[in-house]
């Protein structure tokens, strides 16, 4: 084997290994430990599958059955092990097997530039890092949330080039026509028009998004703001009435300490002190601005015949900022309600936890729901037209912080968790990582 079959057989395996990360990466990338090892063992099981096929059938016949041994088995892959869907899965490979043909062209371009096949395929090896590097860090993550806004739009491309390529390139000699590198020019510059368009609209839909939750915080500032005046005006209210009664409770109490009745005065004190704690607003931590929220969603879940069960655990001052406090549990409460209000009586509860683990802000929303939801991105698809923007908000904050922010539906149950990390202050309080 000369070295430039060899170099030629290397760039091969290189190539597989690259564009294996790539699909991986358009997919969402793998999230657990599990899913990593198996996609690290596709790499080399695919590498002995081609291996024999090189020596025994050559490079050609290895070209026009990688969609068999390499791409089918990847897709696969993708759909049994990432659980993405057939199409995204499809799109995923496609795109991928599109990304490949930069460091492809370079090699054609090289080539035919020098006259030397060897000085190509050097220039190929060294390029595929590069552009790896590139597309993982601006190119992937843009694919993956256009996809997840629509799959038609941004994913018909790489299928229809895939397509083409293998069409009028591997088996056929449709598009050789002319000079080789020329005929390969064209491809190219639709692949690299693609990546600039598709990493152009991810910068104007997180700039979009950015602009809908700042949006969306302001709004439950401002239902944080109304709670808290209705708070204010009940607790007005209450005091008046309370100053009101209180002097014929004294009268009372006078009156049967007066008469020499201490037994029935005592009773009374009993009585009041009871219809007093009725009244008093609940509190379910030390944090104000949580049992002033906590208390007003348990009144309205009252009314609307949910029950509302709340475990909560902070402090009386806690450095995330009260607004985006309100906003996670405002909006994950919210969401709670709508989903549960028109369900059965028995199934009208929800479970809210706020509380501080290993120096990190934990709040999880629980509640029955009847069917499963698909995630966008990591999101609940909204079920209404101007809707999702709570969810959207929850997640942003959890960002901005370097926290997480998960939505589940399983076994009946859609569970929202919102966690950040604290750090300590000078001043000894807890405050959020930026």
């Amino acid at each position: 084997m000369t070295l430039l079959s060899a170099l030629g057989v290397f760039n091969y395996g290189l190539v597989l290994i690259y564009g294996l990360i790539l699909s991986v990466a358009i997919a969402g990338g793998c999230r657990t430990a599990r899913q990593k090892r198996i996609f690290i063992a596709l790499a080399p099981l695919f590498l002995l599958i081609q291996t024999p096929c090189w020596l025994i059938l050559g490079v050609a016949t290895v070209k026009q059955l990688y969609p068999l041994i390499v791409h089918l088995p990847l897709t696969l892959a993708l759909i049994c092990v990432l659980k993405e869907r057939v199409g995204e899965a499809i799109v995923c490979t496609c795109t991928a097997y599109l990304c490949c043909q930069l460091p492809r062209w370079v090699n054609i371009a090289v080539t035919a530039l020098s006259g030397s096949a060897l000085a190509g395929e050097i220039c190929y090896t060294l390029s595929i890092v590069p552009f790896l590097f590139v597309l993982l860090r601006c190119f992937t993550g843009a694919a993956h949330d256009a996809m997840s806004d629509s799959l038609l739009l941004f994913g018909s491309l790489p299928v229809a080039y895939y397509l083409f390529d293998y069409a009028t390139t591997i088996y056929s000699d449709a598009l050789h026509a002319g000079i080789y590198a020329l005929d390969e020019f064209l491809p190219t510059v639709l692949i690299v028009f693609y990546v600039a368009f598709m990493t152009a609209y991810h910068v104007q839909s997180r700039a979009r998004m950015q602009s809908e939750m700042q949006n969306a915080v302001l709004q439950s500032a401002l239902r944080q703001s109304q709670t808290e005046m209705d708070a204010l005006r009940r607790a007005e209210t209450q005091t008046a009435v309370y100053q009101h009664d209180m002097r014929h409770h004294l009268n009372m109490i006078d009156s049967l300490l007066t008469a020499d009745k201490p037994q029935q005065a005592a009773e009374y004190i009993h009585r009041v002190r009871s219809d007093i704690e009725a009244v008093t607003p609940r509190r379910f931590c030390a944090n104000d601005t949580v049992n002033l929220l906590c208390s007003s969603f348990v009144g309205r879940a009252e009314r609307k015949g949910v029950r509302l069960t709340v475990e909560a655990k902070l402090p009386d001052t806690l450095s995330l900022p009260d607004n985006e406090l309100c906003s996670v549990l405002s909006n994950g409460l919210e969401n709670a309600l709508h989903a549960v209000e028109k369900l059965d009586e028995p199934n009208r509860q929800i479970s809210l936890y706020c509380g501080l683990r290993r120096s990190r802000l934990l709040i999880s929303v629980s509640n029955p729901c009847e069917r499963s939801f698909e995630l966008h991105g990591g999101l609940p698809a909204a079920q209404r037209e101007g809707h999702g923007f709570g969810c959207r908000s929850i997640q942003a904050i959890a960002h901005k912080h370097g926290g997480l922010c998960e939505f589940r539906a399983e076994n009946g149950t859609f569970t929202m968790r919102f966690m950040v990390p604290l750090k300590a202050q000078k001043d000894g309080k807890a405050t959020p990582h930026n």
